[in-house]
């Protein structure tokens, strides 16, 4: 998966979810931990 494709649909699954308050700090977060907000929102879309 390319960078752009992930980045992207982390941006839309922090949407999805954004009553857990994680858009505000997506900016501040090292590309590290925004793969592991990724992997962790995209199992919660899974549900």
């Amino acid at each position: 998966m390319n960078d752009e494709h992930w980045l992207e649909r982390l941006q839309a699954l922090s949407v999805r979810f954004s009553h857990l308050g994680i858009e505000v700090d997506l900016a501040a977060m090292s590309l590290i931990e925004l793969w592991g907000l990724y992997r962790f929102l995209s199992r919660l879309a899974e549900d």
